[in-house]
């Protein structure tokens, strides 16, 4: 298609797909970024576990309530956390089997991650193609100036 001079139904089907591929690359995007805070979240989930490892009840600290705003606590135990499992359930797990598990839940997001930034890169490679093929197409129909 690409040596081919392309007929005006070929040029808007192009263009229909590149217009699509635009809209599932905003798609895969707007996932992506909300993995990535996922996954910043399942990291510092995971570093507060560790970190709680070495600490004793008892022990004052400063709890996030949102948006950068605190609150003094008192742990009344570090051998157990709350974490979220899925569809707003959350369960009571000793700190090592909750370490475990958001692990788990780690190396899954992560693995799904990669798969959509793959395809994130083929969308923009088959976009990049239509665009060189207008583009050529373009080109090869610009009249030539009689000088």
């Amino acid at each position: 298609m690409s040596d081919a001079v392309l007929t005006q139904q070929q040029i808007q089907e192009l263009a229909g797909r590149h217009q699509q591929y635009q809209y599932q690359a905003e798609a895969i995007g707007k996932q992506l970024n909300m993995l990535k805070v996922t996954l910043n979240d399942l990291e510092t989930a995971l570093t507060t576990i560790t970190a709680l490892k070495d600490e004793s009840g008892g022990k004052e600290t400063l709890v996030p309530i949102g948006f950068g705003s605190f609150v003094n606590a008192t742990l009344a135990s570090t051998d157990k956390v709350v974490i979220g499992i899925g569809a707003g359930v959350s369960v009571e797990k000793k700190t090592e089997d909750a370490k475990v598990f958001l692990e788990k839940r780690k190396e899954e997001l992560t693995k799904y991650f990669e798969q959509m930034n793959s395809a994130f890169v083929k969308i923009a490679e088959e976009m990049q193609k239509i665009e060189k093929t207008v583009q050529m197409q373009q080109q090869s129909r610009k009249p030539v100036s009689a000088e």
